[in-house]
């Protein structure tokens, strides 16, 4: 890069900052940076460090943060070739974290055909300043559509991706047979990501576009929570325990009794507290719609504390956070044409709620939130078009005020 490019990059950069400093629209001419993106995903390091991955120019970067000191450092490229990536509040970048440094990420590219892609995974073996050439995940010769996808590393070392998958609809139009709704599949990696296993499917007659939840079980298995077709287009939730050899039963999840012809895009979302899991959701049913909350016991497989957090159809992208027994809730909705970023929390593991409040609005075009968690501490990450990429301290954590990531 020659002087005079260096300089004004600079100045660029300088720009942005200012901008975000008097509260406006942030300057992204010419500018890579987790502001600028799109789609941002994260995840904390045990020793504190946020890793990040976006899309940008039609690529996907990956990039190294301090919470503390609210600095990101220069993004690296993962992707080789420029493509259409999936980057919505459904279906974005993902990333999760290995042994010894190593860090999985996942994406969706675009193909041709409407409602199609394919599922890249790539890996850094040295920290994030490399990655290896992204290859596909599916093991079919051509490409359908793959997307989706999620990843999650069981302890001690096994790595699961599982994504949304459309070759069962092929194979069931091939024979002249109906067939509802998508599939759920899964590989997983015993060698940190060097190799996969074949694709095996979990369940079939998933709902189409919406993405899924999931967190380890156990040594070497993984929980699954996704928006499943029953009986008469019923769009409700499914839940599994997923391992190397096989997918157990599904089992339901949700009974607000949906009946949709169509995706809604609107996928839930869940943590583990080791005896349960804590799942929130969207409905659109009549007389339930809105985001509702359900704690599921695994030993006696019943969802209980059933709460119905907002009952609005304009609260949305709900994500949820377990410490002990304090469970935390956000959601988006939009309110006088603002988008307002919501929490809620309980103190008794779900069972009862305290009082919503605002954490913040925007009225540009906002993300999904997602909930980061590192020891006693718990923020909100969020992504608006003017104000950047935020990272909110909820109440109750040892941060006093609230950060802002720096361009």
């Amino acid at each position: 890069m020659n002087r005079r490019a260096r300089s004004s990059r600079v100045l660029v950069t300088l720009l942005a900052l200012l901008a975000l400093i008097a509260g406006s629209a942030i300057a992204c001419d010419d500018v890579v940076s987790i502001h600028c993106g799109s789609t941002p995903t994260a995840a904390l390091t045990d020793d504190g460090a946020l890793l990040a991955v976006f899309v940008a120019n039609d690529h996907v970067y990956f990039t190294r943060g301090d919470p503390e000191q609210v600095r990101f450092l220069p993004p690296v490229r993962i992707s080789r070739t420029a493509a259409r990536i999936d980057n919505n509040g459904e279906s974005r970048p993902k990333i999760a974290l290995g042994l010894n440094g190593t860090i999985y990420v996942s994406w969706t590219r675009r193909l041709e055909a409407r409602f199609s892609g394919d599922v890249y995974f790539s890996r850094s073996v040295d920290g994030g300043q490399t990655f290896e050439s992204p290859r596909v995940l599916r093991d079919t010769p051509a490409a359908s559509s793959h997307r989706f996808d999620v990843l999650q590393v069981s302890p001690p070392r096994r790595l699961y991706a599982a994504w949304i998958d459309k070759r069962d609809i092929e194979a069931a139009e091939a024979a002249g047979e109906a067939f509802t709704g998508a599939s759920v599949y899964y590989a997983y990696s015993d060698d940190r990501g060097e190799t996969f296993s074949t694709n095996q499917r979990v369940a079939a007659h998933s709902c189409e576009c919406c993405r899924l939840a999931v967190v380890p079980s156990g040594d070497d298995q993984i929980h699954l929570l996704w928006r499943h077709v029953f009986d008469g287009h019923i769009r409700d939730h499914a839940l599994t325990t997923v391992g190397p050899s096989r997918a157990a039963p599904l089992m339901r999840a949700s009974h607000e009794d949906w009946t949709l012809q169509g995706c809604p895009h609107e996928g839930p979302h869940m943590a583990a507290d080791g005896k349960g899991l804590h799942m929130v959701w969207f409905s659109g049913a009549p007389d339930a719609g809105g985001i509702h909350y359900g704690y599921r016991d695994l030993d006696t497989d019943e969802t209980t504390h059933l709460q119905h957090i907002d009952n609005r159809p304009v609260a949305r992208k709900p994500q949820v956070a377990v410490r002990g027994e304090r469970v935390d809730l956000v959601w988006l909705a939009v309110e006088a044409e603002q988008t307002a970023l919501l929490h809620q929390y309980s103190i008794d593991a779900g069972r009862t709620w305290l009082s919503q409040q605002t954490l913040t609005r925007s009225a540009a075009d906002t993300d999904s939130p997602q909930l980061l968690q590192g020891g006693d501490m718990l923020w909100v990450a969020w992504h608006a078009q003017d104000e950047g990429y935020q990272l909110l301290a909820l109440p109750g954590t040892t941060t006093k005020q609230p950060l802002l990531e720096l361009p």
